[in-house]
């Protein structure tokens, strides 16, 4: 932690252990892992998920590591998402007086730059948003931030910012 090329030795371990989980438990579950934040899906019953998670500690401590993990939750933040397994919903997630900080729109950026960063924030707070009601909830302290940083522009849930279709192109 804190070494020059910590990020990478980070996802090449994290590589490893994925690997390690997987092999484990490859019907039961489903794991997902960003640098040091991981999240497991599994539909197996409470008790089951306990045994997984001493399963879990085992192998983490084969490897020399500790891990926290908390199960049996509907609900889960990971990263700057909430995730609702009973609803199927998502919503943004931001951590208590964790403030949001943008480049000046005065800085000496490329004029692009600056012009798509509104745009950009936006565009990522609608797509973690299921719906209007949670952009809306979600919008303020990202505006906010916005407005401190110099910009003068109005988040808004709209259809110019639509969730891409995602057709496959192929070449000639």
């Amino acid at each position: 932690m804190g070494s020059y090329d910590g990020a990478e030795s980070c996802e090449l371990v994290g590589a490893y252990l994925l690997y390690l989980i997987k092999e484990r438990f490859r019907d039961t579950c489903d794991f997902a892992l960003y640098r040091d934040d991981g999240l497991g899906v599994s539909k197996v019953t409470a008790r089951q998920t306990d045994l997984i998670k001493k399963k879990l500690c085992t192998i983490f401590n084969k490897n020399c590591l500790r891990i926290t993990i908390e199960v049996n939750k509907p609900r889960v933040n990971f990263l700057e998402v909430t995730l609702d397994l009973k609803n199927g919903t998502h919503r943004p997630f931001s951590k208590p007086g964790n403030i949001p900080l943008y480049v000046n729109s005065k800085s000496n950026h490329p004029p692009r730059i600056l012009q798509n960063i509104p745009k950009s924030i936006n565009k990522r707070l609608f797509e973690i948003s299921f719906d209007k009601e949670s952009f809306e909830q979600a919008a303020p302290l990202y505006h906010h931030a916005l407005y401190i940083s110099g910009y003068n522009h109005t988040l808004s849930f709209s259809s110019q910012s639509a969730r891409p279709s995602y057709s496959r192109k192929n070449r000639s």
